[in-house]
């Protein structure tokens, strides 16, 4: 008997709704990544580029880390909320992002 035959026959034809859901939830969980520990230099180098963005007015493109991904929000510093240790940060569509301290791996000046 050849062996692609015999193949096909046992091959799934469809998939029902909760398969498709249970797979694509596998796909996600395997792509997440912990998250990255920063050293004190790295906190210190993205301190100073908030600064001087802040002064200039300038975008800022920063690395977010949610739920075991990465996002990137580019826009304005607009507020350093010390005490509830968050960015107040308008991006370019004119939305507010609240990103907390503890959930930022890189902040970098945008390259017009």
């Amino acid at each position: 008997m050849n062996e692609g035959i015999y193949d096909k026959r046992w091959e799934q034809k469809f998939i029902l709704p909760e398969q498709r859901t249970a797979l694509l939830n596998r796909k996600k969980q395997v792509q997440k990544i912990e998250k990255p520990i920063l050293d004190e230099y790295q906190l210190e180098e993205m301190a100073r580029v908030i600064c001087e963005a802040m002064e200039f007015n300038s975008v800022l493109v920063i690395s977010v880390y949610r739920d075991g991904f990465i996002e990137v929000v580019t826009g304005h510093v607009h507020y350093i909320d010390e005490v509830k240790q968050r960015l107040h940060v308008k991006d370019l569509k004119g939305d507010t992002n609240f990103i907390g301290f503890d959930s930022l791996l890189s902040i970098n000046t945008c390259e017009k």
